[in-house]
Protein backbone atom coordinates (compact mmCIF):
# COMPACT_ATOMS: atom_id res chain seq x y z
CA UNK A 1 0.00 0.00 0.00
CA UNK A 2 1.37 3.42 -0.89
CA UNK A 3 1.55 6.25 1.59
CA UNK A 4 -1.02 8.13 -0.51
CA UNK A 5 -3.43 5.21 -0.32
CA UNK A 6 -2.95 4.93 3.45
CA UNK A 7 -3.60 8.66 3.84
CA UNK A 8 -6.72 8.38 1.69
CA UNK A 9 -8.08 5.54 3.83
CA UNK A 10 -7.32 7.44 7.02
CA UNK A 11 -8.88 10.65 5.76
CA UNK A 12 -12.02 8.96 4.42
CA UNK A 13 -12.66 7.08 7.65
CA UNK A 14 -14.27 9.71 9.82
CA UNK A 15 -16.78 7.87 12.00
CA UNK A 16 -16.15 7.73 15.74
CA UNK A 17 -14.62 4.56 17.14
CA UNK A 18 -15.31 3.12 20.57
CA UNK A 19 -12.13 3.15 22.64
CA UNK A 20 -13.22 -0.16 24.21
CA UNK A 21 -13.37 -2.39 21.14
CA UNK A 22 -10.89 -4.86 22.69
CA UNK A 23 -12.18 -4.63 26.24
CA UNK A 24 -11.60 -7.95 27.97
CA UNK A 25 -9.01 -9.22 25.48
CA UNK A 26 -5.93 -10.53 27.27
CA UNK A 27 -2.85 -8.46 26.47
CA UNK A 28 0.49 -9.79 27.74
CA UNK A 29 2.52 -6.88 26.39
CA UNK A 30 4.28 -4.95 29.15
CA UNK A 31 2.09 -1.95 30.08
CA UNK A 32 4.89 0.60 29.63
CA UNK A 33 5.35 -0.26 25.92
CA UNK A 34 1.74 -1.18 25.11
CA UNK A 35 -0.05 0.63 22.29
CA UNK A 36 -3.55 1.61 23.39
CA UNK A 37 -6.62 1.92 21.18
CA UNK A 38 -6.62 5.62 22.04
CA UNK A 39 -3.15 5.92 20.43
CA UNK A 40 -4.68 4.95 17.08
CA UNK A 41 -7.00 7.90 16.42
CA UNK A 42 -7.49 9.39 12.99
CA UNK A 43 -5.46 12.47 13.94
CA UNK A 44 -2.64 10.27 15.29
CA UNK A 45 -2.57 8.26 12.06
CA UNK A 46 -2.48 11.39 9.89
CA UNK A 47 0.34 12.80 12.04
CA UNK A 48 2.22 9.47 11.88
CA UNK A 49 1.88 9.35 8.08
CA UNK A 50 3.28 12.87 7.80
CA UNK A 51 6.18 12.07 10.15
CA UNK A 52 6.94 8.88 8.22
CA UNK A 53 6.81 10.74 4.93
CA UNK A 54 9.32 13.28 6.25
CA UNK A 55 11.59 10.57 7.64
CA UNK A 56 11.61 8.82 4.27
CA UNK A 57 12.29 12.08 2.44
CA UNK A 58 15.28 12.79 4.73
CA UNK A 59 16.50 9.20 4.61
CA UNK A 60 16.13 8.85 8.40
CA UNK A 61 15.26 5.15 8.41
CA UNK A 62 18.33 3.45 9.83
CA UNK A 63 20.10 3.28 13.14
CA UNK A 64 18.29 5.08 15.95
CA UNK A 65 15.70 6.43 13.50
CA UNK A 66 14.54 2.94 12.47
CA UNK A 67 12.48 2.48 15.64
CA UNK A 68 10.80 5.84 15.15
CA UNK A 69 9.82 4.89 11.61
CA UNK A 70 8.52 1.51 12.77
CA UNK A 71 6.47 3.16 15.53
CA UNK A 72 4.87 5.53 13.00
CA UNK A 73 4.05 2.55 10.78
CA UNK A 74 2.41 0.79 13.73
CA UNK A 75 0.13 3.76 14.35
CA UNK A 76 -0.98 3.73 10.71
CA UNK A 77 -1.41 -0.05 10.58
CA UNK A 78 -3.31 -0.16 13.87
CA UNK A 79 -5.56 2.71 12.84
CA UNK A 80 -6.49 0.98 9.58
CA UNK A 81 -7.37 -2.25 11.43
CA UNK A 82 -9.35 -0.30 14.03
CA UNK A 83 -11.29 1.61 11.36
CA UNK A 84 -12.10 -1.59 9.48
CA UNK A 85 -13.47 -3.16 12.65
CA UNK A 86 -15.56 -0.06 13.35
CA UNK A 87 -16.81 0.13 9.76
CA UNK A 88 -17.81 -3.55 9.74
CA UNK A 89 -19.61 -3.14 13.06
CA UNK A 90 -21.53 -0.15 11.71
CA UNK A 91 -22.33 -1.66 8.29
CA UNK A 92 -23.08 -5.28 9.24
CA UNK A 93 -23.87 -5.12 12.98
CA UNK A 94 -21.79 -6.10 15.99
CA UNK A 95 -22.86 -9.75 15.82
CA UNK A 96 -22.07 -10.24 12.14
CA UNK A 97 -19.25 -12.49 10.97
CA UNK A 98 -17.64 -9.49 9.25
CA UNK A 99 -17.62 -7.47 12.45
CA UNK A 100 -16.43 -10.35 14.61
CA UNK A 101 -13.60 -11.22 12.22
CA UNK A 102 -12.31 -7.67 11.76
CA UNK A 103 -12.57 -7.02 15.50
CA UNK A 104 -10.72 -10.27 16.21
CA UNK A 105 -8.05 -9.29 13.70
CA UNK A 106 -7.60 -5.87 15.29
CA UNK A 107 -7.59 -7.13 18.87
CA UNK A 108 -5.14 -9.93 18.02
CA UNK A 109 -2.81 -7.40 16.40
CA UNK A 110 -3.14 -5.03 19.36
CA UNK A 111 -2.44 -7.76 21.94
CA UNK A 112 0.49 -9.35 20.05
CA UNK A 113 2.06 -6.61 17.93
CA UNK A 114 0.73 -3.47 19.63
CA UNK A 115 3.94 -2.40 21.33
CA UNK A 116 6.25 0.57 20.92
CA UNK A 117 9.86 0.10 19.92
CA UNK A 118 12.26 1.85 22.26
Amino acid sequence: MTLSAALAIITLASSSVSPELCHGVENKIEPDVRILESDLSQSAAIEAAEKLKNMIARGDLTGEFQFGALNQSKIIHGHILLRQAAADREEFGAGSIESRESTRSFCTWLSKEGFWYD
